[in-house]
């Protein structure tokens, strides 16, 4: 699946409903199911989970965590529903990484996903297609 052009298509089919939509509160409400009603604080929200999930990915979490300010934005959103049940740490919880071992699969459910016209309200990742999603999650945020 190009889950670039799922997130792509899912916010242009929300901006239909709400046209002042942006990306990064696309992500909070939809994929991260942050709820605030205030679109700054989705977007800062939705930008540092970003950030913890790129770090994650990228198992560079300790040299995120070397300012305060990212170390309490970490701490923080390692420990929201949307990343808790994904991680793993052995002894650090700074060292996360994702658990994904075996044949493991993380599912998303959301209401604001589409494929064509119909909304997909489950997806299941196994190790690769989860990367693939975050790094999607990323560049559409970057755009």
């Amino acid at each position: 699946m190009d889950y670039l052009e799922l997130l792509n298509h899912s916010y242009e089919m929300n901006k239909v409903y709400r046209s002042d939509l942006g990306r990064l509160e696309f992500i909070a409400d939809n994929i991260f199911d942050f709820a605030t009603y205030e679109n700054i604080v989705s977007s800062l929200m939705a930008k540092k989970c970003l950030e913890v999930c790129k770090a994650i990915s990228d198992r560079t979490t300790f040299d995120y965590i070397f300012n305060a300010e990212d170390n309490q934005w970490y701490l923080i959103m390692v420990n929201m529903p949307f990343l808790q049940g994904k991680i793993s740490w052995g002894s650090s919880i700074r060292g996360a990484f994702w658990d994904l071992l075996g044949d493991k699969e993380f599912v998303l459910e959301s209401c604001g996903l589409y494929q064509g016209e119909d909304q997909l309200l489950k997806i299941a990742f196994d190790k690769d297609q989860w990367g693939e999603f975050i790094d999607a999650m990323i560049k559409f945020t970057d755009d």
